[in-house]
């Protein structure tokens, strides 16, 4: 069977285009928003083996040169990087301490340029450089940042990524790779200020998870522990917000910090009392486009085990309004991992097959904007419709 399977009849059948329900013009109820169309592009069976095999992936990142997969893995603490056919090309890593290996977890990869993957470990903050073409470590370098769930941004000669930086109350890193050179720049939202400053931070812990995007000059950030998102410019310095208005994924309870740090909500419901935001990424258009994800926990023991619902959203150029929550399809044995590369939208499903084997593939969806009930995104016009975009 070919391993790289065009999406037939059935498989459209299947993977329906959702875009939710709409209504006439003027005002909408928000739950009949209808959100962005996701068109079915193309599946991938990925090749594993029973000796090398994706256990606990990260955020895969798409190869920008040769549309390549690179996938980070938790358990095998490498990355694994699969042609577009499915087939495995190479490693990255591997376990340890020392130069090419990784401890703890292996976080997003940077594809610095055609020849460079720059690969963080997660405990002994260091990333490893490696030779993208070879898979050879090239040097060691110590990282005081620690990037969010989306891949870190090269943009000229500096990387841009999330940080989560509490002794300076910072949110953005810059790395210039040249000189190894880090600044720290941002500053964390109020709601988590408060819970750090509060002694307690179970908040700011639990939703530590960040995600940012750039485009024309301004980089744009999220936090999973809220709705809203920053516009902030090449200073660090927020200039703009933007509330995500809610339609059929959870949305975050306007008094989570307190629930979890004053009411000390059980660490469970934590986990499943909001939706947290994941992708966040440019559209070649104009605009930014977004997942989250609805958590439900399978098991708790010996750690956590999560499923979880995905939804995809657009956010106009000028951020003013928002097509949100289409249904993202996958398989809901295990959590899906997304990304974006230009307008498609990459998702890493995993499923068991009849043979009681796990599979891993990489589903391909054109995110459009046909059909979409546009939103405001000012809080004070929650839920009322600004405009309606056929094509």
């Amino acid at each position: 069977m070919s391993r790289s399977c065009r999406v037939g009849a059935a498989l459209l059948a299947a993977l329906v285009l959702v875009s939710g329900c709409s209504s006439e013009s003027g005002e909408l109820a928000t739950s009949d928003a209808a959100g962005p169309t996701l068109i079915p592009i193309d599946s991938v069976l990925l090749e594993e083996a029973d000796t090398l095999y994706i256990g606990n992936p990260n955020t895969p990142v798409v190869d920008p040169f040769d549309g390549s997969f690179h996938i980070p893995d938790n358990f095998s603490l490498r990355v694994l990087r699969f042609g577009r056919g499915g087939n495995l090309m190479m490693t990255y890593g591997r376990p340890g301490e020392g130069p090419g290996e990784f401890h703890g977890g292996v976080e997003t990869p940077i594809i610095l340029d055609d020849s460079t993957v720059v690969v963080q470990s997660t405990w002994n903050r260091q990333a490893n450089v490696f030779d993208r073409r070879t898979g050879e470590v090239r040097r060691v370098v110590s990282f005081p940042a620690m990037a969010g769930i989306t891949p870190p941004l090269v943009i000229g000669d500096d990387v841009w990524m999330n940080d989560f930086e509490v002794e300076r109350r910072t949110s953005l890193t810059r790395w210039r790779p040249a000189t190894d050179e880090f600044e720290s720049l941002g500053t964390l939202p109020a709601e988590y200020l408060a819970s750090v400053e509060s002694g307690n931070w179970r908040f700011a812990g639990a939703f530590s998870i960040s995600s940012l995007a750039y485009s024309e000059g301004r980089f744009l950030q999220g936090w999973s522990g809220m709705d809203e998102m920053f516009v902030l410019n090449m200073r660090g310095e927020v200039v703009d917000t933007a509330d995500v208005p809610v339609v059929r994924r959870q949305g975050v309870p306007a008094d989570l910090r307190e629930q979890i740090d004053i009411e000390h909500m059980p660490f469970r419901e934590v986990m499943e009392i909001n939706s947290d935001l994941r992708q966040l990424q440019a559209r070649p258009g104009g605009g930014f486009h977004f997942t989250h994800h609805d958590h439900t926990v399978l098991a708790m023991e010996p750690m956590p085990v999560l499923t979880a619902k995905a939804w995809v959203g657009i956010l106009s150029p000028d951020l003013s309004s928002a097509c949100v929550d289409t249904p993202v399809p996958h398989d809901f044995e295990i959590k899906p991992m997304e990304t974006f590369r230009g307008d498609t939208l990459f998702v890493l499903d995993r499923r068991i097959d009849e043979g009681e084997k796990l599979q891993t593939w990489i589903l391909m969806f054109l995110v459009s904007e046909e059909g979409c009930d546009w939103l405001s995104t000012d809080p004070a016009d929650a839920g009322r419709a600004v405009g309606r975009r056929e094509g």
